[in-house]
């Protein structure tokens, strides 16, 4: 080789090398620093929540019929609390003295005290309550009721007040399979996926009317989404496949899709970080760089386990937790990880 030819390709190889230690310096490490087993529990778990006052986190044992309490400080289990159905999601209010949980038996979701998690009261929403979504601007829980989980031909909307459970408006919405939603604060609108057409409904938050249905053709089964608010775009994961598409937030246009963990029920965004962490029930959890949402790099892939597909991010305290259920003759547990 031309000894011209031989001193370009060192060049070029010397900036292939600078890029990759740069890409691995700025790639997030999640190690798993605490199991906490959880013996006796089958079945799945659906979601979690964060308690900054108490730094605990609460944990959605949907098939055990339970709410699980742990300390975050040291990593123990604290409590179960028992009188549920089927328990989906969990709202904890810095500051409030409640915690509602939905839960998708008749009748059965609770308003909870944020201390002694003693029930206050029944919350009568209608059947099937499962995904929730809190906007802190006007103290305004959105809520997922009926569909097919339930047995019913149709989907229903509600708009709560969280301080007692009361239903302030409802929409009927074309769909028997809602899944969890997103918020656009400052154009009030809400992003609903109705998972079984493969659409994302956009909800005028004043109004509670349906404005828009945006259909998704690259994947089916959509369900974990997140709000960009700095570049207008919503992740969706899909199941089938196992995809994340990213839609322009004003248009419902899709700008860029990419593979990810199979099964994945939950999806937290880093904003500070420009980062998306999805746990797949395949046993793997995807971590992305969506510092350009519609060029989308994966920037770890790392082994979990087959099932745990609920996870939280904590905010400010670099760590995130994963929910296991039950594997053979391992133990469901909590898995706890440091984000280094």
């Amino acid at each position: 080789m031309k000894p011209r030819r031989l001193r370009r390709l060192y060049q070029w190889f010397g900036v292939f090398v600078l890029c990759c230690q740069g890409h691995a310096e700025t790639s997030p490490q999640l190690v798993l620093v605490k199991t906490i087993p959880l013996a006796g529990y089958a079945g799945s778990f659906d979601h979690f929540a964060f308690d900054a006052t108490r730094d605990r986190i609460l944990l959605a044992a949907e098939d055990h019929a339970t709410v699980d309490v742990f300390d975050l400080r040291n990593g123990t289990h604290l409590r179960t609390l028992t009188g549920f159905d089927k328990p989906h999601s969990i709202l904890v209010r810095p500051g409030a003295p409640t915690i509602l949980v939905t839960d998708s038996g008749a009748s059965m979701s609770q308003l909870l005290d944020a201390s002694t998690y003693h029930k206050i009261r029944n919350v009568e929403l209608a059947l099937g309550a499962n995904c929730l979504l809190y906007d802190a601007s006007k103290n305004r829980a959105y809520i997922t009721t009926g569909g097919d989980r339930v047995h019913l031909p149709g989907s229903t909307l509600l708009a709560v007040n969280p301080d007692t459970g009361a239903v302030l408006r409802s929409l009927s919405l074309p769909s028997i399979h809602l899944q969890p939603m997103a918020l656009d604060p400052v154009t009030n609108r809400l992003f609903v996926n109705m998972a079984d057409k493969s659409t994302i409904g956009v909800v005028d938050t004043a109004s509670l009317r349906i404005v828009a249905e945006w259909k998704i053709t690259v994947a089916k089964d959509n369900s974990p989404i997140a709000f960009d608010n700095a570049h207008h775009r919503l992740f969706v994961v899909c199941a089938d496949p196992g995809m994340l598409v990213v839609l322009d937030a004003d248009t419902g246009k899709v700008t860029n899709a990419i593979s990810v963990p199979a099964d994945a029920d939950d999806m937290d965004y880093d904003v500070s970080n420009h980062r998306l962490l999805i746990p797949g029930g395949d046993g793997f959890l995807g971590l992305y760089d969506v510092s350009d949402p519609d060029h989308v790099k994966q920037v770890g892939r790392i082994a979990t386990r087959k099932g745990a597909r609920t996870g939280l991010l904590i905010p400010g305290q670099h760590k995130y937790v994963l929910a296991a259920p039950a594997a053979g003759q391992d133990a469901a547990q909590l898995m706890v990880y440091s984000i280094r």
